[in-house]
């Protein structure tokens, strides 16, 4: 295998003697890279990599003939912004960022499987459980997953939406399969990791209350969004409250009282939509 620390390989009718088709090698590039980026940044401990950062890591990459084969190596040019990989070499930062990847996919695995089950998700950081087997993950079959470093956990989140693009591109046709790795080891991600795809939505049964303008209304179906703090959130209400929704669109400054739903597929308990209960604009206290 020519010299490089880090390969992605695709096969399929998108890449057939040598012509590639542009969407698909565009699905490849950026959703490759977004996925690289986000799990150095979590390795940095970071949310995010910041500009000054990017700008230190450069991609080289190289195209075969044939299917499509990326082998991209890491240069550092001021490896002192990078902090605690500031003493890692190229090749050990792929090693490191592709276990951790592998881990992130293995974790969603497990939790796509758990859903599936119909069983509610519990995850538990062990920092005692790849002592001796070299395991950093487990599951006693009922919901409740053991991960031997939270950083897993963090990389399944920040990595979801470009392996999910990614994963949907896959299409066993166009993209039969694509294969990411390093010299040492591989993760080849084909139709079948489409269960990792979707949501599991579950509302929680707490209460909250927001407040702001509800916009881009569809009466008939329920539907419209809450724009709160610059922030904009789905949200759905039920048929005895189509009156009150109908007097506060577009308004500002009315009181939503909502139940969050959340997609344990995200693996956090952030609210992705809400469930309106009641609303009303506080000053005029309609019916609170």
């Amino acid at each position: 295998m020519s010299e490089h620390d880090y390969r992605l390989y695709a096969k399929g009718g998108a890449f057939d003697d040598g012509r590639y088709d542009l969407r698909s090698m565009e699905l490849l590039v950026s959703s490759y890279r977004s996925i690289t980026d986000r799990l150095i940044a979590v390795q940095l401990g970071r949310r995010q990599i910041t500009p000054q950062i990017r700008d230190q890591i450069n991609y080289q990459v190289q195209i075969k003939p044939g299917s499509i084969e990326f082998l991209i190596e890491f240069i550092f040019s001021h490896k002192e912004l990078l902090g605690a990989l500031a003493v890692t070499d190229a090749y050990q930062l792929s090693e490191i960022i592709f276990k951790l990847y592998k881990a992130a996919i293995d974790l969603r695995k497990e939790v796509a499987g758990a859903l599936k089950n119909g069983f509610p998700i519990t995850i538990t950081i062990n920092n005692n459980l790849n002592i001796g087997n070299g395991n950093l993950i487990a599951n006693n079959g009922n919901g409740n997953i053991s991960i031997g470093d939270p950083k897993i956990l963090w990389a399944a989140q920040a990595t979801k939406y470009p392996t999910d693009r990614l994963i949907s591109g896959i299409d066993g046709r166009e993209i039969e399969y694509v294969e990411l790795g390093t010299k040492s080891d591989g993760l080849r991600i084909t139709t079948n990791e489409r269960i990792l795809l979707g949501q599991n939505r579950e509302e929680l049964s707490a209460t909250l209350r927001v407040y702001g303008r509800l916009d881009m209304v569809s009466v008939s179906s329920h539907k419209g969004i809450v724009i709160s703090n610059q922030e904009k959130f789905p949200v759905r209400w039920d048929e005895q409250i189509r009156g009150k929704i109908a007097r506060v669109v577009d308004v500002e400054g009315v009181e939503f009282i909502v139940k969050p739903i959340i997609d344990q597929n995200r693996l956090h308990s952030d609210a992705i939509a809400y469930h309106v209960l009641d609303c009303g604009i506080p000053q005029q206290k309609m019916d609170f």
